[in-house]
Parts: C-alpha cells; structure tokens; sequence
C-alpha cells in the first residue's frame, strides 16, 4: 500500500488519456517531467502538465521516471505496433466498419487500448474476445468523437493559438448554440466552429459572466432551426465499450 500526498496533479499518458493523480508521499514531481503511475492491475508512464483542483485521483504517482522505465515505454510503443497488425487482422475477419485512429499500451503490457471512429454504435464483443485472448491482457475497444479526434491530431484554432482540447481541457463537455446567444454572438455556425465542426470549447470559458435574462430580449430573434442545430452540433457523440 503506498501512501498518497495531498496535492494533485494532471498526467498525460495519451493524448486521449489525462488523468488525474496524486503523489506518493515524500514524491516531489513537477510539470515536465515523467512518472510511473499505479493504478488498479496496471502500471504506465505519464507526462505532468500541472497541478488540478480536481480531487478525484484515479491513480498514483510512485516514482519519477528512471531511464529503464523510458526504455521499457519505447519498448511498449513497439510493441503497441503488432498488436495494431492482429487487430486490423481480426478486424477484416469480422468484417466490422470501424475506422482505427490510434492505440496505446500501458507500460507494463497489462492493458491495451484500442480507438476507433464509427458512424453507427458497433456489435464487436466478438473481436474483443479473440484480441484479448491473442494478447493475453486487459483489452479496450473505444468509439470515440469527432472532438477526441481532433484533440488526438492537435492543430491551431481561429486565435492562432493551439487548440484547448489538445492544449488543456480535460473533459469535452457539450456546447449549446444558446451559449452563443447569450453573448450576443452572431449565431453561424459556420463562423464559431472550430476543426472539429463543432462549436468552438472556448465558447463556455465567458458563460458564467453571462446573465441568462438576457435570452429574453432575444426572443423576437430566435432562429428557427436553432434546436435542430443545437442537435447537430453539441453531442459529444463519445461511447464507451
């Protein structure tokens, strides 16, 4: 059992992967640097952002990243690789339309994930089976957005400057066109998307400032196919296997 401190901290292991940790007591860690993380029946390797408010840890930093455990990453990494062969292997078996965008291997090869991109929710209970048997380890399938897509492939938004997802934000929350509204912005979606087509994060950053009165006055305004438009542009469109 290892102790845990009381200060918590933002870790990326993946750029789909962001977890929040706490320090073993006596860890000193600091943003930049590597570290080993434990969670439940597996162990991986990390990268510190910073400091978080958020309190819900969900794993532990034991130790700073020693040039053997960078090793053992690359390692993973490689291995990573042919996994992803028996994967795509299997995958034409079941002749399912999943459209595989990345993978990652927890360090210690206890657990693997898989991330795919699909336009229908996807019955692969049996190709999750022969994977995890092939591999002989905890194995995840993932369908994910279109805004976890773009996050994974980074990029710059309208401001010239790297996008939040992929700079910061750890959790892609749903974005209504009435946030836009309420800030007297021109509601085109077209104009306030970002790369993902979908409406820009930085639309919530001003929200709380906003009274909602306001919409009031906006009443005679109203779009009329704004709540099809709220439909079509603020699902996050994530299920989880």
């Amino acid at each position: 059992m290892v102790d845990m401190g009381d200060k918590h901290y933002l870790v990326e292991c993946h750029p789909l992967m962001r977890v929040v940790v706490t320090a073993a007591v006596g860890l000193e860690i600091k943003r930049g640097e590597y570290v080993v993380l434990r969670f439940r029946g597996c162990e991986d390797i990390g990268y510190v952002r910073g400091l978080t408010d958020d309190p819900q840890a969900k794993a532990i930093a034991i130790s700073k990243a020693a040039p053997e455990d960078l090793a053992k990453r690359k390692e993973a990494r490689q291995w990573e690789q042919e996994a992803l062969a028996s994967f795509m292997e299997l995958l034409a078996k079941h002749n399912l339309s999943m459209k595989v965008v990345d993978v990652h291997a927890w360090v210690d090869r206890n657990k693997i994930a898989f991330y795919f991109l699909s336009e229908h929710r996807l019955d692969f209970r049996k190709l999750h089976k022969e994977i995890g048997m092939l591999l002989g380890c905890r194995v995840v399938i993932k369908q994910i957005g279109i805004r976890d897509h773009a996050r994974l492939i980074g990029g710059l938004g309208p401001c010239g400057r790297q996008l939040c997802c992929t700079a910061f934000l750890t959790e892609l929350r749903p974005i209504s066109l009435r946030t836009a509204r309420r800030q007297n912005l021109y509601v085109n979606p077209e104009k306030i998307s970002g790369m993902c087509g979908r409406l820009l994060c930085c639309l919530r950053f001003e929200d709380e400032i906003y009274p909602s009165p306001c919409l009031k006055n906006d009443a005679k305004s109203k779009v009329p196919d704004e709540e099809d438009w709220d439909e079509g542009f603020t699902s996050h469109d994530e299920a989880d296997s």
